[in-house]
């Protein structure tokens, strides 16, 4: 026997009960006998049986009246039950209290035996399929990919812990409900409803990538294979969906894209960097030599100075365009970071000395060095202290909330200006991107690479009554640090 069971015979007959024993061992199955529902209590409380073979009269009763307590010390076994005279109503009954089959006196040893292989082969396939659900479920819940079910009109019917995990969604959020219409940006429903029927007409879709948006509003680039899941008669009941998020390779695959527009950036700026400072020269020495000819001449001087201006706006957006593609290396040594922002700040009085403006200043931790690029972080304070002059109407009111404490630093800045719109938020540190008239956009894209460059972060919010940028940083002891391009 493959597959030998442990059997529990209950016969108060000694003859019969060593009868069945006999015959049940000859399948290599382990057999212990009783003779009654008391000994069985006994047995029960050290052994487990998988088969109760019971005489239908016992000591204590019939068999259908005992069969609860039977069932409860047996623990799950099949129960077989043994008569020389049985009944219709008393079969039927025991069949309902849970009875797995009913053999009629005299016992004929095959058939016995064919009943016990029977049970045996159905215990080992309810173990093998016991099996594969556990790995089934081992396997979804540990995966780290989404495994989604929708019904045939895209309601949502089940979902695995990771999509949980991922998104926020719940079961009870989600149970029932349209996919598409809670899950599927509204400009993207068509082509992922097209993929679905698709899918729902047994075509198998692979690497199909679209944005599945989470409880909180979060959007997760996802790439799906789709099948369908059947019944018993081949029908199609509902498409199974497997999704991997990709959303770290889609935003690796932007810096790259960006790491190339900046490689090439960079390759025309040196070839350009040499001539277009001895162009910008040879104009700002030229304007100088006619400005002592025309100094007579208040409106030659006027226009004059127009051409400086322009000049000296054409350098800085050279300088600008240089320093954005060149790699960022940060030198740190000890300072106080409240110095960092001061300084910039008394820099820039000329644009804040003649208007209403107050920088009010709370801090806490910091003072002790911290080890940081102090040039570097001048041109981020230098950047967002210039942005709030030049959004904010009088009075001016900017803050700096700062707390070094542990291992970071965390600052708040944020002023009383307009604030920042939720579309240009999403948009605000890329290359080039500006709401002025002036300008290269260039300026937050170069401040988040500084502060990156420290192991940093720098996020932008609209806060209420203004716009507030957060900065976070490790306060390292290296004095020197290779840094990002």
């Amino acid at each position: 026997m493959n597959h030998p069971l442990s059997i529990l015979v209950i016969e108060d007959d000694a003859d019969t009960l060593a009868n069945l024993c006999d015959i049940l061992e000859l399948d290599g199955h382990v057999v212990l006998g009783v003779n009654s529902l008391a000994e069985t209590k006994r047995v029960t409380r050290d052994h487990q049986f998988q088969i109760a073979i019971s005489d239908r009269k016992l000591p204590e009763g019939y068999i259908e009246d005992l069969l609860s307590d039977l069932k409860s010390s047996l623990k799950g076994a099949d129960i077989i039950v043994i008569t020389g005279f049985a009944d219709m109503q008393s079969t039927i009954t025991a069949f309902r209290l849970g009875v797995t089959d009913y053999v009629i006196k005299p016992i004929i040893p095959d058939d016995l035996r064919r009943t016990v292989q029977q049970i045996a082969e159905k215990r080992r396939l309810e173990d093998e399929l016991a099996r594969e659900h556990r790995f089934a479920d081992l396997v979804l819940n540990t995966a780290e990919a989404i495994v989604l079910v929708l019904d045939l009109d895209g309601n949502v019917i089940q979902f695995n812990p990771y999509f949980e995990q991922l998104t926020g969604w719940t079961h009870d959020d989600l149970l029932g409900k349209d996919w598409f219409r809670n899950c599927i940006a509204e400009h993207e429903h068509e082509r992922v409803k097209e993929v679905f029927i698709e899918t729902a007409h047994c075509v198998k879709t692979r690497g199909v990538v679209n944005a599945v948006v989470g409880k909180n509003g979060d959007s997760y680039q996802i790439r799906w294979a789709n099948t369908t899941l059947r019944d018993l008669d081949g029908e199609v009941t509902a498409v199974l969906a497997v999704g991997v998020d990709i959303s770290d390779l889609t935003i690796a695959q932007e810096r790259a894209l960006q790491a190339e527009r900046l490689a090439a950036i960079g390759q025309t700026m040196t070839a350009l960097a040499h001539e277009s400072r001895n162009a910008l020269q040879r104009i700002q020495a030229a304007t100088e030599m006619l400005g002592l000819e025309v100094e007579n001449n208040p409106n030659a001087l006027k226009d004059l100075k127009a051409i400086q201006r322009a000049n000296e706006d054409l350098k800085s957006l050279l300088e600008e365009v240089r320093l954005f593609a060149a790699p960022i290396h940060i030198r740190r040594s000890p300072v106080r970071f409240p110095e960092i922002w001061r300084r910039v700040w008394n820099d820039l009085s000329p644009l804040h000395s003649k208007r209403d403006v107050e920088l009010i200043e709370s801090f806490e931790g910091c003072n002790v060095d911290v080890h940081v690029d102090a040039p570097r972080l001048e041109q981020v304070f230098r950047n967002l202290f210039e942005n709030s002059l030049a959004a904010c109407t009088d009075p001016v009111r900017i803050e700096i909330n700062c707390i070094c404490v542990d291992d970071r630093i965390e600052l708040v800045l944020s002023d009383n200006g307009p604030g920042i719109s939720q579309h240009h938020l999403e948009m605000l540190f890329q290359p080039f991107f500006t709401t002025k008239p002036t300008g290269t956009g260039l300026g937050l894209s170069i401040c988040q690479r500084i502060v990156e460059a420290h192991q940093g972060t720098l996020v932008a919010k609209d806060a209420s009554g203004g716009a507030r940028f957060e900065i976070r940083l490790p306060r390292q002891n290296h004095s020197t640090i290779p840094c990002l391009s």
